[in-house]
């Protein structure tokens, strides 16, 4: 080569010579730490507050309210039973009178036939007893209303023995509907009473209904 011409280095790798060991391989890089995640443990739940004791005041206070709850509530049926009365209550509409024992029909017995079982002096007429009275019902109120009575019987004691049931439908306001009411066999006696130990009658019981129309 000329002076004037630049140097080239040879790029041609040297060959190595037969049992020569190879250069070691450079080392592997260390393995990539990937970052642990710290577990933390979960905040602690608060325990629910206790429940407040009921104490005998709380108590009594409820005991009070519900006396009141069910007076409130029989207001309310006595205000419906009694709606459209100018009075104190459907019992001053009903009055009871001349409570008396009326024996069996002595008709029935007969001494002219050929049969026996209704000869006058065997015949029991006994089963046919009742006690009769008068009563008056009278719409006191503003409308038509039915009306549903209970009539209560005493012994000669004044202890009650047994009742019965009268009444009136659609009674116009002002009217009043006679009648007369009786016990019979078919009614329930205390102790095994019957209409023969009556002795009084009394007005137990009125219910007033007011309609429409």
């Amino acid at each position: 080569m000329t002076d004037g011409t630049p140097e080239r280095h040879d790029s041609t790798p040297t060959p190595t010579a037969p049992g020569t060991p190879l250069p070691p391989h450079p080392a592997a890089p260390p393995p990539y730490a990937y970052p642990t995640a710290t577990l933390h443990s979960p905040a602690p739940v608060p325990a629910p507050p206790a429940a407040p004791r009921t104490g005998r005041g709380a108590l009594i206070t409820i005991a009070v309210l519900v006396v009141l709850l069910l007076a409130g509530g029989g207001a309310a049926w006595w205000a419906l039973a009694n709606e459209g009365t100018d009075d104190g209550g459907p019992l001053d509409h009903v009055e009871v009178s001349g409570g008396k024992l009326v024996s069996g029909d002595d008709e029935e017995c007969d001494d002219t036939d050929a049969f026996t079982y209704n000869d006058c002096d065997t015949y029991d007429s006994g089963s046919d007893d009742t006690y009769e009275f008068d009563y008056e019902i009278t719409n006191k109120g503003s409308g038509f209303a039915n009306y549903s009575v209970v009539v209560n019987a005493f012994d000669e004691d004044g202890d009650f023995i047994g009742q019965t049931y009268i009444g009136s439908t659609h009674l116009a306001a002002g009217k009043t509907d006679a009648d007369e009411g009786n016990f019979n066999e078919y009614d329930t006696f205390e102790d095994g009473r019957d209409v023969t130990d009556i002795e009084s009658v009394e007005v137990a019981y009125v219910e007033r209904r007011e309609l429409a129309n």
